[in-house]
């Protein structure tokens, strides 16, 4: 019985562990900050691109600022200029942004020039798109966790995202509104291992808005690599989103080299979403254990695929996703050490182009009636359950 007790201490311990899977400019990119505003990042602060022309968190591209219009020199202010500090950052869709990578919410340069000279083949993709996006993975955790074995984990993610030439004229990708529009998750494949990580049905949800987020040429010393690229060969068009990277609960310069967060002490782990907690907040239920979450979690992510219809791309996103649960996370069964993997053969996406008009409220009512996107999800071995949204 003792040994009964411990292996469902260990599940829960386990469970928590979920994938979620952006844009902007400056080394650290917010992708969508709601509660501040900052410049000083292209990258985008949520999910979605700001500061950067790059989800998939984004909350994908689309790019306005986080919270406010400008930011000022205060970290702890609701606008902030050249201070890394601060919660928000404009880059993108906002007056201006900075050159301070540890901005909150970053948002692309969303201002397009007037005279930029765009392919034919370019100019097909200029457009806004619905975009949904499945990612695979599955986690065990360190010492005790490791009797729970393997739990897999389904997060779903919804943006609309705009296509067009960026302030250096080259054909970008931006998270419209600089947010992801809606963010699910299912966890486990049986009863004890079952849950779900809520990401937007808690008061003070900020993980759809708030986050750091660069596009390639937003890491140092890749100034000129491409976010987006398309190509046509032999009559298939293929469409490519170059390695981005998403950072939430924690500040980075570079992501693509710096040090994973692994204690509660690393000077770089802040009040990202501004709740009084450390680091960023979640909340995890499941049959066995409950409650928020205070985590970092850095995750990366490739999106490959071709052109299958006119106005229609589906293809595989390779990804990363990196996680640490501050010991002060309220259950203290879900603030374990863990290890991911994913799956790119069941990690897919599409992209669907739709009208102007399109904002977030209208993709999920008819994405919820089955409209719009007919994706498969290759998921089928992890239920949809009680705990899912």
């Amino acid at each position: 019985m003792k040994k009964f007790m411990i292996s469902l201490v260990a599940i829960c311990a386990t469970l928590f562990f979920v994938s979620c899977g952006g844009d902007s400019k400056t080394p650290t990119k917010v992708e969508g900050d709601t509660d501040t505003t900052d410049t000083g990042n292209e990258g985008d602060k949520t999910d979605s691109d700001s500061g950067n022309n790059g989800e998939g968190d984004t909350t994908p591209s689309g790019d306005t600022d986080a919270d406010t219009a400008t930011d000022t020199d205060n970290p702890d202010t609701a606008t902030d200029t050249d201070n890394p500090d601060t919660a928000t950052d404009t880059d993108a869709d906002t007056a201006t942004d900075t050159d301070d990578p540890d901005t909150a919410t970053d948002t692309d340069t969303d201002t397009t020039p007037e005279n930029c000279e765009l392919s034919d083949l370019e100019q097909e993709f200029v457009g806004t798109w619905a975009m949904k996006i499945i990612l695979r993975s599955a986690s065990t955790t360190s010492g005790i966790g490791a009797l729970a074995g393997t739990v897999p984990s389904v997060t779903t993610r919804y943006l609309v995202a705009e296509i067009k030439p960026n302030k250096d004229c080259k054909l970008d990708f931006f998270k419209k509104d600089n947010q992801l529009c809606r963010t699910d998750n299912r966890t486990g494949d049986s009863s004890l291992t079952k849950g779900r990580v809520g990401f937007n049905d808690f008061d003070g949800s900020k993980f759809n808005t708030v986050f750091f987020h660069w596009k390639p040429y937003d890491i140092p010393g890749h100034e000129n690599d491409p976010y987006l690229e398309i190509a046509e060969n032999g009559g298939e068009k293929t469409f490519k989103l170059n390695k981005d990277w998403e950072l939430r609960g924690a500040k980075m310069t570079d992501p693509s080299t710096e040090k994973m967060i692994d204690s509660d002490n690393d000077e770089r782990i802040f009040d990202h979403d501004a709740d009084t907690h450390p680091a960023f907040t979640i909340l995890f239920s499941s049959k066995l254990a409950s409650g928020q979450m205070y985590y970092v979690q850095r995750l990366s992510h490739i999106f490959t695929s071709k052109v299958v219809s006119e106005g229609k791309i589906k293809g595989n996103v390779e990804w990363t996703d990196e996680q640490y649960a501050h010991s002060a996370t309220e259950n203290s069964n879900l603030a374990a050490k863990k290890e991911t993997e994913t799956d790119t053969s069941k990690s897919v996406f599409q992209l669907v182009k739709v009208d102007d008009s399109m904002n977030c409220a209208t993709l999920l009512e008819k994405a919820d009636n089955g409209e719009i996107f007919n994706i498969e999800d290759p998921n089928t071995d992890v239920p949809h359950n009680e705990y899912e949204n």
